[in-house]
């Protein structure tokens, strides 16, 4: 049966994947844009204006999908931004400018939505992240906003069931995505010099960079899994998904946090026990 859909943060990556997998399975695909004016239109996809941070925004776009449909089954709760640097370096507007997106952004978002989706026992798919279970250092703002989703989606889990809304996280590892590209962001004194952080930055970016390289996925898998999700009428809470995502997940499960501890100090191992104020 076709879904009337509507996917935040579909200007490029996992949303605009998304958006495309949901209108090849036939579903009719409303795709979210901050700046729709240069999408180029593509088939079974209507772009509409959407800045999860506006109110006006938010409001407007629901209004318009059930206006035109006469419902909305599922939202896709994608957009999202990401910020590097030690949390020590970051400033009090960059980190408010994750949460601003990544957690209230996406809460008023499915607020406007859960009217319509109580309406009809619709879905509510958060994106989360792996980062949302596991903090790793230079990610902390990213991994806190993804921690604070979680719990949103985990309330709302309990809260929505007896209305019948499905509630799922679906939880990527590593996929060749612009936050990776262009829309890589670090925080304005993430590669000071003179920071006490600068060896462990220097060590965590050449991390990173290796891992996207030789680990990172086509997000046309997370898509996949996503438009599959719109048919299961009991899903699980939480879908890791990528490189390493189920035995990650698996680890955090039944391992002790010392042993991950261990393992993320044996990684940045070559810098670890120094002073870098004595070099």
């Amino acid at each position: 049966m076709p879904r009337v859909v509507l996917v935040t943060g579909c200007s490029s990556g996992i949303g605009l994947a998304v958006a495309r997998e949901a209108a090849r399975a036939g579903h009719v695909v409303y795709a979210g844009l901050r700046d729709p004016t240069g999408f180029a239109p593509e088939a079974g996809l209507v772009s509409v204006a959407l800045d999860v941070t506006r109110a006006a925004e938010r409001e407007a776009a629901v209004e318009r999908v059930v206006r035109e449909q006469g419902r909305l089954d599922v939202l896709v709760d994608n957009a999202g931004v990401a910020l590097g640097g030690f949390l020590e370096q970051l400033e009090e507007d960059e980190l408010r400018r994750v949460f601003d997106v990544n957690v209230f952004g996406a809460w008023a978002m499915a607020r406007v939505a859960l009217p319509h989706l109580r309406a009809v026992r619709g879905l509510l798919v958060l994106m989360s992240s792996m980062s949302g279970r596991s903090a790793l250092p230079g990610l902390g703002a990213y991994a806190a906003s993804k921690f604070a989703l979680e719990a949103l989606g985990e309330a709302w889990r309990h809260e929505l069931a007896p209305f019948g809304v499905r509630v799922v996280l679906v939880e990527p590892g590593a996929y060749r995505t612009e936050i990776f590209g262009r829309n890589r962001r670090l925080g304005r004194r993430a590669l000071d010099a003179a920071s006490p952080y600068a060896a462990l930055v220097a060590r965590v970016d050449d991390l990173a960079t290796r891992t996207a390289r030789r680990l990172a996925r086509d997000p046309a898998e997370v898509a996949r899994l996503v438009v599959s999700l719109f048919d299961v009428p009991r899903p699980r809470l939480r879908y890791p998904i990528g490189p390493g995502a189920r035995l990650r997940s698996t680890l955090l499960r039944l391992a002790p946090f010392s042993l991950v501890e261990a393992i993320v100090r044996r990684t940045l191992s070559p810098v670890h026990g120094r002073n870098p104020h004595r070099e």
